[in-house]
């Protein structure tokens, strides 16, 4: 019973609804097992009651011991201090608040005058838990939202304690509030497009590194990224959303994938446009020469990524681009170069600390100047916020959506940086289901609840502001870790995982004042197996869900579009699950026996008819919307006409917000990532096969634009005759 306490005060759950709603009970070994690699390195064992007992006393009864903690979170409209004293202590309690602004107030209260909340027996004593409201403690000060700073004085015995006090709001940023934003600042006006926008909001959905055209050097940039945004701002969309920006390990060629970053406080600088750069101009010349003229004709041909190649030949250019500002920039101590370490010391020890690992780690060829790498994120930030202002500039109501990966690579930099808030000996994922029969283990490592709370939530903190940096919103991939996340030990013999729990209700208060304090509104992934609980903490805190139209089905086939839910991204598809040509087409049931995800024939049959069935149900559900006319053979029905279809209905939802994949619009078949592959499939790679003025030029992407328009505004649409 006393390990039984333990597993519960760490975190660690004994049970779980799994996707069919039936409860699973998570074996004792497994819990075990995953309580030695949280305390792995420490000095415990599971087998001495001395080292359990010690350790519950320490997450269980000494908190109650400590007057004032480190941290604590409270309301921004009945404001309170949590105070633990003593049953028989009775003399006065003096608090002194400074909040961040550098305002401060002080005041005495008795404990006969507070309320009581809770009470906990140590041994013959008990301590009592009190709530200080400070609006009566303070009547004339107005707290305001943020991280302030208590302290706290007790005269008998002589104790002084200091600690966080985070003051947030009920609700994240809401898009509402974007709305009364422009109407306020005068952007909005009924005789344009604007008028329009965030009635319905819609936009496009984009791997940034697929995108091509002829300026740029094998892979998406920031220039790329603004002509899109300027095409789509043109057919009255109101935002791009994105894969996650993080910085990988660009040294080696394995980490590709965008969900397992180095640090996800840094921008990959793969996705600078190099003629944007101020300093292209000195080297312009040198990249008009026939050798970079025939490296970019060698990297625009494929229709898949090299990602050795355009490294080598993307770091050449920034080591020259980096030469120049050196050279022309930083000789002179010119604006440019005030700039820039301007940056730099805003930045931190952090941003020192990623360049430093950056340049001892770079091979051969490679620059081993940390200043170059702080350069590289220099630019690569300036010009990510360059492509949201430019959104915001022609009439997007939100602009970028961003995209928050669930965790980092064990190899990163983040990691590396910050372990202690870390558990190196775990591996994040989820448990065995019907689409991963062994379950899925991600190899990404996860934070440790205890430690994040005993470093005052620092790390987390920072990767939320860094990420809402120039953005309208932020989705945040697979939003259940703000509860729960599957561990996986990687430790053998430790067992197969359990689930680890997390302070919800303090990341959740964290979560809502980055949001209103960056005016950044907050999508969470809630695909998948979600706990009952989340879904009250998501809407109490106005966190938009995120759904995908294939998983939006009843037992008699797609839900209609007024049953979508209001206060969410409705999403055709996205990067998990094949594209509306393929899933249509079946291509991607095929590939999974090609590459033996499905192990035998009769699975891919029994796959084979259970789509045809799908895809009849589709056809019902367009047909009896009028947006297709009644047909005897599904076979004989052209893709376009659905594709036409299946866009006009998908717009339509009651869905807050609607996006769809600019793959989609093309008719790509090619997956971007198929989950539970690594070298089967050429996961991260593919290209889009057409160059963005060729989408623009496409009379089929106008069309599709302007019918997505119309859905989202209520216009008309007469059904797609045969």
């Amino acid at each position: 019973m006393k390990l039984e306490k333990l597993l519960y005060f760490q975190g660690i759950g004994n049970r779980f609804i799994d996707c069919y709603g039936q409860e699973v009970e998570i074996p004792y070994h497994d819990r075990e097992g995953v309580l030695q690699c949280m305390l792995a390195g420490e000095d415990f064992s599971v087998s001495s009651e001395w080292c359990i007992d010690e350790r519950v006393h320490l997450l269980d009864a000494k908190p109650w011991t400590r007057a004032l903690h480190a941290f604590q979170h409270t309301n921004d409209h009945e404001p309170y201090v949590s105070v633990y004293l003593k049953s028989d202590y009775s003399n006065q309690i003096n608090l002194l608040i400074n909040t961040e602004c550098g305002e401060h107030a002080t005041g005495a209260v008795y404990p006969k005058d507070l309320h009581i909340v809770g009470d906990y027996r140590i041994h013959d004593t008990l301590y009592l838990h009190y709530q200080v409201a400070l609006k009566q403690l303070f009547p004339n000060f107005e707290l305001g939202l943020g991280y302030h700073t208590v302290a706290l004085s007790l005269a008998d015995p002589l104790v002084t304690l200091t600690g966080i006090l985070l003051v947030s709001p009920a609700k994240t940023y809401q898009f509402n509030d974007i709305k009364q934003n422009r109407v306020k600042n005068g952007t909005d006006s009924d005789s344009d497009t604007n008028a329009k926008r965030l009635e319905q909001p819609w936009g496009i959905s984009v791997q940034l590194y697929s995108l091509r055209s002829d300026e740029q050097w094998g892979i998406g940039d920031f220039g790329d990224l603004r002509y899109l945004i300027t095409m789509i701002a043109e057919q009255g969309g109101d935002f791009i959303q994105l894969n996650p920006l993080h910085a990988l390990d660009n040294f080696n060629h394995t980490s590709i994938s965008p969900y397992s970053p180095s640090d996800r406080r840094r921008v990959n600088p793969l996705y600078i446009e190099i003629s944007g750069v101020d300093e292209y101009r000195y080297i312009e010349p040198q990249v008009a020469t026939q050798t970079f003229v025939d490296k970019k004709i060698d990297l625009n041909r494929d229709n898949w990524l090299d990602y050795d190649s355009v490294i080598i030949v993307k770091y050449q250019l920034l080591n020259m681009l980096y030469d120049a500002f050196c050279t022309y920039e930083l000789a002179d101590n010119s604006s440019r170069a005030q700039a820039f370490l301007l940056f730099v010391d805003s930045q931190g020890d952090d941003l020192n600390y990623f360049a430093t690992e950056l340049a001892a780690k770079a091979p051969a060829g490679f620059y081993a100047d940390p200043h170059f790498y702080c350069y590289l994120q220099f630019l690569a930030e300036s010009q990510l916020e360059e492509c949201q202002l430019n959104a915001k500039a022609l009439g997007m109501s939100i602009g970028l959506i961003r995209d928050l990966a669930v965790g980092a690579s064990p190899d990163g930099i983040e990691v590396k940086q910050n372990q202690h808030q870390f558990c190196l000996n775990a591996s994040i994922g989820a448990p065995p289901d019907p689409f991963a029969p062994q379950g899925q283990n991600w190899g990404l490592t996860p934070l440790d609840p205890i430690k994040l709370k005993q470093h005052n939530f620092g790390h987390f903190i920072h990767i939320l502001r860094s990420n809402m940096k120039a953005c309208g919103a932020l989705r945040i991939d697979h939003v259940m870790s703000m509860l729960r996340l599957w561990w996986w030990p990687n430790i053998a013999n430790l067992g197969n995982g359990a689930y680890v729990y997390y302070p919800v209700e303090t990341l959740l208060a964290i979560l809502c004042l980055e949001s209103q304090r960056a005016k950044c509104c907050i999508i969470g992934e809630d695909l998948g197996v979600v706990p009952p609980e989340l879904h009250g903490y998501l809407t109490q805190a106005g966190i938009y869900s995120n759904q995908l139209f294939y998983f939006c089905k009843h037992a008699n086939g797609f839900y209609d579009p007024d049953e979508h839910k209001a206060h969410s991204l409705m999403m055709l598809a996205n990067h998990d699950v094949p594209t509306l040509a393929a899933w249509w087409s079946s291509s991607d049931l095929h590939i999974k026996r090609q590459i033996e995800l499905f192990d035998n024939d009769e699975a891919l049959g029994d796959a084979l008819n259970q789509r045809e069935h799908e895809k009849y149900q589709l056809l019902k559900l367009l047909i009896h919307h009028s947006l297709l006319l009644e047909i005897e053979d599904i076979n004989s029905i052209e893709y376009e006409q659905v594709l036409h279809a299946w866009v006009a209905l998908a717009a339509k939802s009651s869905s807050g917000l609607f996006s769809i994949q600019l793959c989609d619009l093309i008719g790509e078949r090619h997956s971007v990532n198929i989950p539970g592959t690594w070298q089967e499939y050429a996961n991260w790679q593919r290209r889009l096969p057409l160059t963005l003025k060729a989408i623009e030029n496409s009379p089929q992407v106008q069309m599709l634009l302007r019918e997505i328009y119309s859905a989202r505004n209520g216009s008309e649409i007469d059904a797609l005759t045969l």
